[in-house]
């Protein structure tokens, strides 16, 4: 069987294990400037649905790995809604913030431009390399970014799949991808590092691989 496509996506999410409850919601406290608020998570922890809650999700589906001229079939990057409840866990708030800061880019080769200006960098001979980069922010409080940024390689002739890259320290962070849309696959599960920690970027590097299995 020939590699023909990969879906892949990220999703940034606020697990139950960096919550406390109110009511029946799992909610974060933010600083007690100058009192605390509460915001829900995404009432789950790790999950490889697609579609499960999520603060940021970022998903693509690269087609045509067979040829010479691989395709983007569709990217999918979007934020879910924030909540603020009171005491009790009841929504006194919501909004969704922008996605717009949140994209695929540069579908390539096994070559790419180093953004030192170092030249042309050769990476993996016959691989296929894109980048994702996602930012965004709080809508009902000022607050950092949550930020994530990489590059996707798919190895065609060794039959891998890796990632490298960098998130924040907070919220947790999931990599998933599925080829020629079989089963899913993990390529990441990252806990919180620092609870509430969006100070400095994405500070925390991501390097991950596994065999393509077809």
């Amino acid at each position: 069987m020939q590699l023909d496509s990969v879906n892949f996506w990220l999703n940034a999410f606020i697990p139950n294990s960096a919550c406390i409850t109110k009511g029946d919601i799992f909610v974060v406290v933010s600083p007690p400037i100058p009192v605390p608020r509460f915001f829900a998570g995404d009432q789950r922890d790790f999950s490889d649905d697609v579609n499960a809650s999520a603060r940021m999700h970022s998903e693509v589906r690269l087609e045509g790995l067979s040829t010479d001229a691989p395709t983007i079939a569709f990217q999918n990057n979007a934020c879910g809604e924030s909540r603020e409840v009171d005491g009790e866990g009841n929504i006194i708030a919501s909004a969704t913030a922008s996605a717009d800061r949140m994209f695929f880019v540069n579908l390539r080769g096994s070559q790419s431009v180093d953004p030192d200006g170092g030249g042309v960098v050769d990476g993996i001979p016959g691989s296929i390399q894109i980048d994702i980069v996602g930012s965004a922010g709080m809508p009902l409080m000022p607050s950092p970014d949550i930020d994530y940024s990489g590059t996707l390689t798919i190895d065609r002739l060794e039959g891998n799949l890796l990632f490298k890259g960098a998130v924040s320290n907070f919220p947790a962070f999931e990599i998933y991808f599925r080829v020629n849309d079989g089963p899913t696959g993990t390529l990441a599960q990252i806990q919180p590092q620092i609870p509430l920690d969006l100070f400095g970027g994405e500070t925390h590097g991501v390097d991950v691989s596994t065999r393509i299995a077809l």
